[in-house]
C-alpha cells in the first residue's frame, strides 16, 4: 500500500464510515485511506439481533474503557463500552435507532450560529442515508408514519417488527393510559410512548461499516489493526498520522472519527490541547486550544425490573438460563438466519417522557436562563423509557418486564484527559455523573414517575413483585438504587465542542475544522455542543 492518500479517516465507525464513502464515491479522482485500529468485525456469530445485548462482550470488538472512580455513584469505576474495528460502536450497540427531538437541532442551531444544523435540514440528511422499512397496515393502530419524516433509498435500514404476539398491543393500549401515544418517534417530535425502531434488517444487526463499505470503491482503501499514534503536523498543517511502524502522509486533510474518547486523545497525543496540561506530560505543544477533552456530557440508566405472572405480557431469559435452547436458535439462525434471534426482545416500547413536575422544581428553576429554555423546548423530553429489555435479575423459569430508564437533560460535564504520553494507555475518563444538584433531583423523579407508570393498577394486577428497583419512594431509598445501579448509556459526546470562533471552549467550527489549524476535521459525535 501506497504511503501518501488525499485524504485519510481516523476511525471506521458511525461517522467514518459514511464519510469514507460519500467521500470516496463522490470524489473518485481523490484517494481516501480510513484506518481503524480493531478487526473487520465479521464474526458472522456476532450479527443475529436476538444477541444484540450481549455482542460488546466479544473480545476485540470493545476497547473495554471505565470511568475513574464516580464519587456520586459510590466511586464505581463505570463501565464505558466504546466500539473497536469497523462498524465502532454500531458492531456492538443494542441497535435502537433514535434521532432525537426537532428541539435539539434548533438549539444546536443557535449556540453554533448556523442554521444548518435546523431540524429541516437535518432531518433530510438523516433521510438521506435511511431505508426505511414500512411495518404491517395491521399495525396502523400502533404505528403510523409521515412519508417525508423518513427515507426509502439509503444505505443503513431502520424498521420494526412486521408482527408481535397479542400481549404487546394489550400491553401498549395500557400505556396510553398514563402516557400519550406516539406514532413516530423518529419525527423530531418524539415525546410519548411508541413502538422502538431499530437499525436491523432481516434478523441481523446493522453496523456502519456493513451500511456503507460494501462494496468498496476502488479509491477507498482500509487499514484494520491499525492504531494510530499521533497526527502529523508541518507547521500549523495537518501533514499525515504517525503509524509507529511507519508513517502515512495526507494531500488534503486528516479526519478524525474515532468518537467522543479517541479523538480528543489523538488530539491531546498529538499536542493539540491546553498547553499547561501537555507541558506537564512532556507532550510538545502544536496548538494550545484548551477546549479538547473537556465539555464531556452523557447520560445514565437504570433497570426497574418485575416478576411477571403466567399469561401476562413478559419476556423470557432463555439466552442465559437454558443453554440448549440457546444453542438449537444459534445453529437455525446458522443455517438460513431464522428462527427465534431474529426477533428476541422484539418488538420493545420506547418512551419519552416530558415531566411537568420536573420543569416546575426549585432545583429546574435554579438552572441558567439558556438551559431552563432549551430544556422547555416544545418537543424536549426530559427523561426516556425503554422496555421488554433483557435483564440479569431474574432467572428462568419466572417471567419478567424489564425497563430502562435513561435521565435525558442532565447538567454536569466532565473530562477526557492522558494521563501519560504513551498511546498505548488508556485515557482518563471522569464524566462526573450525578454532580450537579439538578441531576440527581433529574434521577430521583424519573425513578419515581417510572414506577408510579409501571405499578398502575392495569399493570400491577399482572405483576408478582418488584425484582429490581428502589426499597422504597423516598428520595433518599430511591437516589441510593440510582447510585448502586446506575451505568453509562454509553452515549459520549461534546469533548471537542463545535462552537463559534470566539467562544473560548470552541474546538471546532461548523464544518468541523479544527480551530486554528489547517487540513484537519474531527466529525463525530466529540463535535457535538452539548448532549442530544
Amino acid at each position: 500500500m501506497e504511503d501518501i492518500f488525499d485524504f485519510i479517516i481516523v476511525g471506521a465507525g458511525a461517522s467514518g464510515s459514511l464519510l469514507a464513502s460519500r467521500l470516496a464515491r463522490s470524489r473518485p479522482q481523490f484517494s481516501v485511506l480510513l484506518i481503524d485500529a480493531g478487526g473487520d468485525n465479521q464474526d458472522e456469530a456476532q450479527q443475529t439481533f436476538g444477541e444484540r445485548h450481549t455482542t460488546l462482550m466479544t473480545p476485540g470488538y470493545n476497547w473495554g474503557y471505565k470511568t475513574v472512580p464516580q464519587e456520586q455513584l459510590k466511586d464505581r469505576q463505570i463501565d464505558y463500552s466504546r466500539g473497536k474495528g469497523l462498524g465502532g460502536s454500531t458492531a456492538i450497540n443494542f441497535c435502537v435507532y433514535t434521532r432525537g427531538p426537532s428541539a435539539d437541532y434548533e438549539h444546536w442551531a443557535q449556540l453554533v450560529g448556523d442554521d444548518t444544523w435546523r431540524w429541516e435540514k437535518v432531518q433530510k440528511r438523516f433521510n438521506k442515508f435511511e431505508r426505511f422499512q414500512p411495518p404491517s397496515k395491521d399495525l396502523d393502530k400502533f404505528v403510523r408514519y409521515s412519508e417525508l419524516s423518513h427515507g426509502y433509498n439509503g444505505e443503513v435500514d431502520v424498521g420494526m417488527p412486521l408482527t408481535w404476539d397479542p400481549t404487546f398491543g394489550d400491553f401498549l393500549d395500557k400505556t396510553a393510559v398514563y402516557h400519550p401515544r406516539n406514532y413516530d418517534h423518529n419525527s423530531g417530535n418524539p415525546l410519548g410512548i411508541a413502538v422502538c425502531q431499530h437499525s436491523t434488517h432481516n434478523g441481523r444487526r446493522v453496523t456502519a461499516s456493513g451500511a456503507f463499505l460494501s462494496p468498496l470503491p476502488e479509491n477507498l482503501h482500509i487499514m484494520t489493526n491499525t492504531a494510530v499514534r499521533k497526527v502529523l503536523f508541518e507547521g500549523m498543517r495537518a501533514v499525515g498520522v504517525d503509524l509507529g511502524a511507519r508513517k502515512v502522509s495526507s494531500r488534503r486533510e486528516v479526519i478524525l472519527s474515532a468518537g467522543a474518547i479517541d479523538s480528543p486523545k489523538l488530539l491531546l497525543l498529538s499536542g493539540v490541547g491546553a498547553s499547561n496540561e501537555l507541558q506537564e506530560l512532556g507532550i510538545p505543544v502544536t496548538h494550545d486550544l484548551p477546549g479538547v477533552g473537556k465539555n464531556l456530557q452523557d447520560r445514565l440508566f437504570l433497570q426497574l425490573v418485575t416478576v411477571q405472572k403466567p399469561g401476562s405480557h413478559h419476556r423470557t431469559s432463555y439466552s442465559s438460563d437454558s443453554p440448549a435452547k440457546l444453542d438449537e436458535a444459534r445453529k437455525q439462525w446458522a443455517n438460513d438466519q431464522t428462527g427465534p434471534l431474529t426477533t428476541y426482545y422484539l418488538p420493545q416500547m420506547i418512551g419519552f417522557i416530558r415531566s411537568d413536575e420536573i420543569l416546575a422544581s426549585a432545583e429546574f428553576q435554579r438552572l441558567g436562563s439558556t438551559t431552563q429554555q432549551a430544556l422547555r423546548m416544545e418537543t424536549k423530553p426530559t427523561y426516556e423509557i425503554i422496555s421488554q429489555s433483557p435483564s440479569p435479575s431474574v432467572k428462568a423459569p419466572e417471567l419478567f418486564l424489564a425497563s430502562a430508564v435513561a435521565f435525558s437533560g442532565a447538567e454536569a460535564s466532565g473530562e477526557v484527559k492522558l494521563q501519560s504520553s504513551n498511546p498505548d494507555d488508556p485515557p482518563l475518563i471522569n464524566p462526573n455523573f450525578l454532580s450537579h444538584p439538578f441531576d440527581r433531583y433529574l434521577a430521583i423523579q424519573s425513578v419515581r414517575e417510572t414506577l408510579e407508570f409501571l405499578q398502575m393498577p392495569l399493570f400491577a394486577r399482572d405483576q408478582e413483585r418488584l425484582a429490581a428497583g428502589p426499597k422504597g419512594r423516598e428520595d433518599d431509598e430511591i437516589l441510593d438504587y440510582v447510585r448502586n445501579t446506575a451505568t453509562s448509556m454509553w452515549h459520549p459526546c461534546g469533548t471537542v465542542k463545535m462552537g463559534r470562533p470566539q467562544d473560548i471552549d470552541t474546538c471546532v467550527d461548523t464544518d468541523f475544522k479544527v480551530q486554528g489549524l489547517q487540513g484537519l476535521r474531527v466529525v463525530d459525535m466529540s463535535a457535538a455542543p452539548f448532549l442530544p
